[in-house]
């Protein structure tokens, strides 16, 4: 059996690989995109704002927030309350916020007890948040036509007026950008782990973020330069620290979370639904299957390194393996994975599933939370229990096609052939010549990130 397959042998005969005729965008239609992209996102959070319209006038009362979709973690902590007694469903509360989260509770008590003041301050918040994830993945992705499936996301509207996820996320995105120095930004280390930190705070799902740029950072995919990440990790501990520090309150919050932690959309509250075993059977056992498959993806990234990593897809390898067998998978969870599958997959029904799936969820589970305040009303557990099944069968999908783009460069960055030449290149020219005559033929075997297509960056 030949070694390649005979379209690869047929290239040179075909033209070359794919992309080799493309020609530079101009600035002129990279502006108009960006701005087309940017009316897009625009129009989403827009909307995400008015739907929060109707329960900043009711002062977000029960149970008519969760059937108007806009009730959250937030709104439901400030006013003292928990989560409804539904199957499937964590206890909730302010305990178990986030700790800035918990710390920006706190300070607006201290002023006012008005939570439709409270909510009006942090859908500003997130809609900042929200603005910088955009312009991060503006600078961040080469390929802007697939950020249609961000900026038009459903996600955005059952999400802005939840947690301070939007915020934690653009932070990790923003950090993606610091750290490989994406034009006309420079590397620097030490800002991608502070942001980091901040983010972990907010939630821990920064740390994957921080994990798949320490693997990939040494071993970029084919054209980025590779970069050390012993500084972002030293900043991230850092901030870390300084802000358990300063928070003695995170440890407890943990433990809590160890006790309260199957929430809705996952298997855990799948079983719970249907009465098999008990909170305390079912969250230290997922959460331990979580973290085995966090490591397993891990070691597996650090095994076939030598080919190169695109650090969007081991981002979205290592988010995607975690949520899969979470104890808790809700809305803003899905959020941190909505950039990375939109800079690793190529497929737009895949992307198109995978959205219908997150919104009916979105829907399910507040009309479920409303079964918990008025029995006759809502939506049944079973039919809850039906879409998180179907939504977790699409998050499976969307990792098997995110892993098919390992090595394929998605994200823009300082690329390797910016960085000074070895000595021993300049030195010996013969040597040179041969060296770059090997890296054409590789890139033309790989069939994209060849030098004919730099300028698309």
């Amino acid at each position: 059996m030949p070694s390649k397959s005979s379209t690869r042998i047929a290239e040179p005969l075909l033209g070359g690989p794919v992309g080799i005729h493309l020609g530079a965008a101009g600035r002129r239609f990279r502006s108009a995109q960006a701005s087309a992209l940017a009316a897009i996102l625009g129009v989403t959070t827009f909307i995400a704002l008015a739907l929060q319209g109707p329960c900043l006038s009711s002062g977000y009362e029960q149970p008519a927030a969760s059937a108007r979709m806009c009730a959250g973690p937030l709104s439901t902590a400030f006013l003292g309350d928990t989560n409804p007694e539904v199957l499937g469903r964590a206890h909730g509360g302010a305990a178990a916020l986030a700790p800035l989260e918990a710390r920006l509770v706190d300070l607006f008590q201290l002023f006012t007890n008005d939570v439709s003041l409270f909510m009006v301050v942090v859908l500003l918040l997130n809609t900042a948040g929200i603005a910088a994830l955009g312009a991060g993945l503006l600078v961040l992705a080469r390929f802007r036509g697939w950020l249609v499936a961000v900026f038009a996301s459903p996600l955005i509207l059952f999400t802005l007026g939840s947690t301070l996820d939007p915020i934690a996320l653009a932070l990790a995105v923003w950090s993606m950008v610091i750290f490989f120095g994406t034009p006309p930004l420079r590397p620097r280390g030490w800002l991608a782990g502070l942001l980091l930190g901040i983010a972990t705070f907010i939630n821990p799902l920064a740390l994957l973020v921080l994990l798949a740029l320490t693997v990939t950072g040494p071993n970029p995919a084919r054209g980025l330069g590779p970069r050390n990440p012993r500084m972002m990790l030293a900043a991230a501990t850092v901030t870390s620290a300084v802000l358990l520090v300063v928070d003695l309150s995170a440890i407890d919050r943990i433990i809590h979370w160890y006790s309260d932690a199957v929430d809705g959309g996952s298997f855990a509250s799948i079983l719970l639904m249907a009465e098999l075993g008990d909170v305390s059977v079912w969250a230290p056992l997922w959460i331990i299957v979580s973290a085995g498959v966090v490591l397993a993806v891990t070691v597996s990234l650090y095994m076939v390194r030598r080919t190169g990593l695109d650090p969007a897809v081991a981002a979205c390898l290592l988010i995607g393996g975690c949520l899969l067998l979470a104890p808790g998978l809700m809305p803003w969870d899905s959020l941190w994975l909505l950039p990375f599958i939109a800079l690793s997959v190529r497929r737009w029904w895949v992307l198109i599933v995978w959205t219908l799936a997150e919104a009916v969820f979105a829907v399910a589970v507040q009309l479920g939370d409303v079964s918990g305040f008025e029995v006759d009303e809502g939506l049944d557990s079973t039919f809850v229990a039906l879409f998180t099944l179907l939504r977790l069968l699409a998050l499976v999908l969307v990792v098997i096609m995110a892993g098919e783009n390992l090595y394929r460069r998605g994200i823009r960055g300082r690329t390797a052939a910016s960085a000074p030449p070895r000595r021993k290149e300049i030195d010996d020219p013969g040597d040179a010549l041969e060296h770059q005559a090997a890296g054409r033929k590789e890139e033309h075997e790989s069939g994209h990130d060849s030098h004919r297509t730099s300028r698309l960056d």
